[in-house]
């Protein structure tokens, strides 16, 4: 395989991750504006980020980078459903006071506000939004996508 054909399918995958991120931003938006419900929180946890070298820590302090995650149930119309989705918003790689803010409050066993999309209520989340953290990772995406197509295909 040669360098610009690499080149092309490193661009092809960020701009992949740049439609994902793109999504989210929108989703985000969107679930400002979902239906409210109450649920039921199952489990609710963050746990550390795999820890392959300190240079991989975006942060390179003690505190690291962790992730958080959350299991729930609601109700809507009479039928129950499950999610495990926090928010669209960045939920992986943050700092350990920003996983604990984004659950603070949360307890297992305990009610839930739950913001779900009225015509796909499968669909929902605990914290409704976007953030600036899903600008920054489109806007590297598609900077990191720009310079590699300009680069290798030189």
């Amino acid at each position: 395989m040669t360098l610009a054909n690499l080149s092309l399918l490193a661009v092809a995958i960020l701009l992949a991750l740049a439609a994902r991120e793109l999504w989210k931003i929108h989703m985000g938006l969107e679930s400002r504006t979902w239906e409210h419900t109450t649920g039921v929180l199952a489990k609710v946890w963050v746990e550390d980020m795999p820890d392959f070298e300190l240079e991989k820590d975006p942060f390179h302090d003690d505190e690291g980078t962790h992730s958080v995650h959350a299991h729930y149930r609601y109700k809507v119309h009479g039928r129950w459903f499950q999610s495990r989705r926090l928010s669209y918003r960045a939920t992986a790689w943050i700092r350990f006071g920003e996983a604990l803010e984004m659950i603070d409050g949360m307890k297992v066993g305990k009610e839930v506000d739950v913001f779900y999309d009225p015509r796909k209520p499968e669909r929902a989340v605990l914290i409704p939004g976007s953030s600036t953290t899903n600008i920054v990772f489109l806007g590297l995406y598609l900077v990191v996508a720009a310079i590699l197509l300009f680069t290798g295909l030189r």
